[in-house]
């Protein structure tokens, strides 16, 4: 039942909603305190404060909505609510948390550091007016966006200033090496690809009749670029393994290394090319091509493993007093239902 799920998982799911929302710019807090409008019947109130702040009923129903969308509306009973209402709290409360400790260790961002995050979040649309709708949606204006980037960045500081005496030296990650490598670095049977995408059937096939003229990849993708939604430098070809294969990129298989595939279609007016450039047999990577991997694998997991506790240890402190309690109250029933079924 949902409910057990999250009894069970509170924490995990709790810090790790914590952990996303401050290197996303619109989950958790910045959504709940400046969002739409949670559509509280009879007026909107405080529920409960921090530090002499107010966390207002709708900012709790706005983010039990994203819960509630993320977890699936199907899953959730009227006895889920409660305790999902609890996670948006607490997710909103080590926010607050957040922003306070980082003004007072005196952790800062530049105008410079906002427009340039600013700048690469509106490169992610493929258009203007994509950006534009999403903006509107989301019920902020472009300032306050800014405001709440700005905010993002000062917590990512805080938490990556928490975690700066971190390390992993070289024998955990051969340690990690030798137990795992018949696991995570066994490579399958495999080739190493250049894919090129293109909009349209005509400069695609274009496209392939100079490359299949001799004519180099790199500067036949350059000619079309503006017709190239996506494509792999000649001196950076992909791994894939031959499991992956499916459809008409079977047609791969069977190729010659130096190889053009026949045009894939992959969407309605989209074609890819494929230029096989070796067969690449089943192995074991050996240490010293995934070392790096390895070390930065391990490093983010210590990483976490810091920021969890830090931030855990931020909303125990945090003086929450709760002025609403009923909204976050499980009904007492549902105790009387999961006690009843222990013994089943």
């Amino acid at each position: 039942m949902m409910m057990r799920y999250l009894r069970n998982n509170v924490k995990a799911i709790m810090i790790g909603v914590v952990i996303v929302f401050v290197v996303s710019c619109f989950a958790g807090y910045g959504m709940y305190v400046r969002g739409r409008s949670g559509g509280v019947s009879g007026g909107d109130y405080p529920v409960a404060k921090v530090n002499g702040d107010k966390i207002m009923r709708s900012q709790i129903e706005t983010g039990l909505k994203d819960l509630a969308d993320q977890f699936g509306n199907d899953r959730i009973t009227s006895k889920d609510v409660p305790l999902l209402r609890k996670m948006v709290l607490d997710d909103i409360v080590v926010g607050m948390e957040l922003t306070r400790t980082a003004k007072e260790e005196g952790v800062e961002v530049s105008k410079e550091e906002v427009e340039d995050y600013l700048a690469a979040m509106q490169a992610r649309f493929p258009t203007k007016e994509a950006y534009n709708e999403y903006v509107q949606r989301s019920g902020m204006t472009e300032r306050e966006m800014k405001k709440r980037i700005e905010e993002m960045l000062v917590q990512k500081k805080l938490l990556d200033k928490v975690t700066a005496n971190v390390s992993v030296d070289a024998s955990e990650s051969r340690k990690f090496y030798d137990a795992m490598k018949n696991v995570f670095f066994k490579r399958p049977v495999g080739y190493n690809l250049n894919v090129a995408a293109f909009r349209g059937k005509a400069v695609a096939e274009q496209a392939r009749a100079r490359l299949i003229k001799g004519e180099e990849w790199d500067k036949v993708i350059e000619a079309l670029s503006k017709d190239v939604s996506n494509s792999t430098p000649y001196g950076k070809p992909v791994f894939v393994a031959q499991k992956d294969l499916a459809d008409d990129l079977k047609s791969v298989i069977s190729l010659k290394p130096g190889a053009f595939s026949p045009l894939v279609k992959v969407a309605s007016d989209d074609y890819i090319i494929v230029l096989k450039r070796s067969n690449e047999p089943e192995r074991i990577m050996p240490y010293d091509e995934v070392s790096k991997d390895i070390h930065q694998v391990l490093l983010n997991q210590k990483r976490s493993q810091v920021q969890r506790q830090y931030v855990q240890d931020l909303l125990k402190k945090a003086p929450v007093e709760i002025l609403d309690k009923s909204i976050f109250e499980v009904p007492s029933d549902e105790a009387g239902v999961e006690g009843s079924n222990k013994g089943n």
